[in-house]
């Protein structure tokens, strides 16, 4: 069985805080098109959200969906990968952030293949950055370390990561290789940006 978490809680100021979630690219919300590209290659899809009202909006926009809701203000994508995760079933769940409406299902499932025998499977870039929200990881593993970082008042993505056994994944190398113009990682942060993928 495999697991995917859409992180959608976010405060989208950018947006004017409306719910990028539900911002729409051609006919589909920005969360229908991260559905339609994860359902074919997981079992179960749960939106992490940040308040009862976005989930009851995101049910109320495109029907019935399992929501789990962050209960711990101030810690933005560890909160809402660490709600995710206790919803979830697998042993693996991929974790996707909502703004990333063109996530590649073939990059997924290869992330799928290399976290096996780690506590993750990182995407990172030649410059020495990360891609820690279009990742999979280890339940387990990853549920204690976001609960320790939480603990420790530290709110980064990238602090639960240092105590895992992660594998990075070069993306220009093995990433590219599938999705020759890494679309998969295309971040809609911006009016603009909303703008020029939905042309």
């Amino acid at each position: 069985m495999k697991s995917a978490i859409v992180l959608a809680g976010g405060h989208s100021s950018r947006f004017g805080g409306m719910d990028k979630s539900l911002l729409r690219i051609g006919n589909k919300t920005m969360v229908e098109c991260m559905i339609d590209n994860l359902s074919g290659i997981v079992d179960e899809i749960i939106i992490a959200v940040s308040e009862v009202e976005q989930g009851e909006r995101i049910i109320s926009t495109i029907g019935r969906a399992s929501i789990a809701y962050d209960s711990i203000v101030g810690f933005g994508p560890i909160a809402g990968i660490l709600a995710g995760m206790k919803s979830a079933k697998s042993e693996y769940v991929a974790t996707v952030a909502c703004d990333m409406p063109f996530v590649d299902p073939d990059v997924v499932e290869l992330l799928f293949s290399l976290a096996e025998g780690h506590d993750g499977a990182v995407p990172k870039w030649a410059d020495g950055n990360f891609e820690p929200l279009h990742a999979v990881y280890r339940r387990e593993s990853m549920m204690i370390e976001c609960e320790r970082a939480i603990q420790r008042g530290e709110n980064t993505i990238m602090a639960p990561l240092r105590a895992l056994n992660v594998r990075y994944v070069p993306i220009e190398e093995d990433i590219q290789k599938i999705d020759a113009k890494l679309r998969t990682f295309v971040n809609v942060n911006t009016p603009d940006e909303l703008e020029e993928v939905s042309i």
